[in-house]
């Protein structure tokens, strides 16, 4: 099961990179609904791999304190 998290946050980070990119084209171009919606992509990916993390113990309480 730790190998499904793990290709779901690499794919996430994949995506992160795409939106952060998306952020820098919607700014360059003037485009602020591209950008805008890219910032607000990225913080849900973040999410995710954040819940990801937590959900394989890296992050969270300590072994010892369970």
């Amino acid at each position: 099961m730790r190998t499904v998290y793990v290709m779901g946050i690499v794919l996430l980070s994949a995506l992160s990179l795409l939106f952060a990119l998306g952020i820098i084209y919607g700014e360059a171009t003037d485009r602020w609904f591209l950008g805008g919606g890219s910032v607000g992509a990225l913080l849900i990916a973040y999410s995710f791999i954040v819940l990801l993390l937590r959900k394989m113990g890296m992050t969270g309480p300590r072994k010892t304190e369970r």
